[in-house]
């Protein structure tokens, strides 16, 4: 439990200053390109980090809680499959390939910093 309070912390610390970096280059875009060209009006920080979120509610895939159900059933419904002779085997697979290794998010967050950066650019 601890162990998921501290994923949980640590994805926070992380994705919210990288979400509020999108929306700065996301406003500065918005403001050097849309109100020029399109003739409308300037939008603040706030305004378009408020409308980032607006935006990320309706796109925003089905809650990490449904998923981590949906796992949790996956994973149940699969140690029931497998024969008792290779649930040892099954354990081991599962611990030594976690579903989201820590090289594999800090390349979508670098991805996510340097995309935003060139658009910036």
């Amino acid at each position: 439990m601890k162990n998921h309070i501290w994923k949980v912390l640590g994805a926070m610390l992380v994705g919210l200053p990288v979400g509020l970096y999108t929306a700065f280059v996301a406003e500065c875009f918005w403001n050097w390109f849309a109100v020029p060209a399109l003739h409308l009006p300037e939008i603040s920080f706030l305004q378009w980090l408020g409308l980032w979120w607006l935006i990320g509610l309706f796109v925003r895939p089905s809650s990490s809680s449904e998923n981590d159900k949906r796992w949790t059933l996956s994973m149940s419904v699969l140690e029931l499959c497998v024969p008792e002779g290779k649930q040892a085997a099954l354990k081991e697979l599962l611990e030594a390939n976690p579903i989201l290794t820590f090289l594999e998010a800090f390349s979508m967050i670098f991805g996510q910093v340097v995309g935003n950066t060139i658009t910036l650019v």
